[in-house]
């Protein structure tokens, strides 16, 4: 009887010191949470404002323009006139080719066409008479005075001296062809500049013969660098953001310090199926010619702009794989609130929501911080 009494005594106490024991764990949580350090932080209140976005890409700097130069025609080059370096104007003879095959062509190809000419003259004055026989045969003709065949034979005749004067003429066409060709070989021979530049190469020397057909015809090259081009590759990903006639500011690492600006002339409207770029060219204006073709620049485009909107600095927001996230002050405790975000300028971010202005978030000391923690704001 003793045993059963212990047994009910047991199982009545049981959850009451249950209740006791998880009373007095709450008690001494709840404690351990009052009595906990606050954390120093550092803050800053959330406000709207402007923020612009850039885009920074890389490329090589280019001329504007850029050719090598050499004869349509094949010959021995006997004057250059220029050399590595020298400055240049457009139409500015730059090379001559020996003249004296061109000349002699030249004349030839007159000889050729006076000849022809005298020809005609002489098919011409045929004509003339054939034309006369035939009008009087053909008179005699109807009046049955002579016989259709002597009418028929001086008939053909006139129709072969039509013939041989049209024939002449075809000739005469052909001889002025011919001399055309002749000056502009002789034309061709004298290399003139395309634009105004720069002679930046010197491939052959006087002496050395042109050729385009044992592909030794370049002589020179040159380069017009009053503006500098660049040409970078961007991902697709910001096709609907870069546009045409949009600012570039510019640095290349030749020149530290110095900076340029530059426009958007051309983007490229397809996209590289492999790369997955577009191809994008800017064009810097280089008036004391201090770029020049081959430098490497780092470029910053300017993609997007937006006032009156809330931003935070960028190193406040905390970036996990399930999102960003602030901690926000409230009666001096730290609140974990996720965000969501825009565009990013490198300091400031845009929030989308998440916070509202006049909001405090912590700026320093995140770190330490968990969900519910208390605060201590330092100066």
């Amino acid at each position: 009887m003793k045993h059963i009494i212990k047994y009910h005594l047991g199982i009545i106490l049981l959850p009451i010191l249950s209740i006791y024991l998880l009373a007095c764990s709450g008690k001494d949580s709840s404690g351990q949470m009052e009595n906990r350090k606050k954390i120093p932080v550092k803050i800053h209140t959330v406000g709207k404002g402007k923020i612009t976005s850039y885009l920074d890409v890389t490329g090589t700097t280019l001329p504007l323009e850029k050719a090598k130069m050499g004869s349509k025609v094949e010959g021995t080059i006997t004057q250059i006139l220029v050399d590595e370096g020298d400055t240049i104007k457009k139409r500015q003879i730059l090379f001559r080719l020996d003249s004296k095959d061109f000349l002699l062509d030249i004349e030839h190809a007159k000889a050729v066409l006076a000849s022809a000419q005298a020809e005609r003259e002489k098919a011409e004055h045929d004509l003339e008479q054939k034309e006369n026989d035939w009008k009087r045969l053909s008179a005699l003709f109807e009046r049955r005075v002579i016989a259709k065949h002597q009418y028929d034979s001086m008939k053909a005749s006139f129709s072969m001296a039509q013939a041989a004067v049209k024939a002449c003429e075809s000739q005469i066409k052909q001889r002025k062809a011919e001399l055309d060709l002749a000056e502009k070989r002789y034309q061709d021979s004298v290399v003139k500049a395309p634009f105004d530049g720069v002679v930046t190469k010197k491939m052959l020397n006087e002496g050395e013969i042109s050729s385009l057909w044992a592909y030794n015809w370049e002589v020179l090259e040159v380069m017009d660098l009053s503006k500098i081009k660049i040409e970078s590759d961007i991902s697709e990903k910001h096709k609907t953001q870069v546009k045409e006639g949009t600012e570039a500011n510019i640095e290349v690492d030749a020149l530290p310090g110095r900076k340029f600006t530059g426009i958007i002339s051309i983007v490229n409207p397809m996209v590289d199926p492999k790369e997955r770029t577009f191809l994008v060219k800017i064009v810097i204006p280089n008036p004391e010619r201090l770029l020049t073709a081959g430098m490497f620049a780092r470029i910053r485009l300017l993609v997007e702009e937006k006032e009156g909107v809330i931003t935070i600095p960028v190193h406040d927001v905390l970036e996990r794989s399930d999102g960003h996230f602030v901690f926000v002050v409230k009666n001096g405790v730290a609140e974990q609130r996720k965000i969501s975000v825009g565009i990013s300028n490198g300091d400031w971010i845009e929030v989308t929501g998440g916070l509202k202005e006049g909001e405090i978030i912590v700026i320093e000391g995140s770190h330490r911080l968990q969900e519910g923690y208390p605060v201590e704001i330092a100066s």
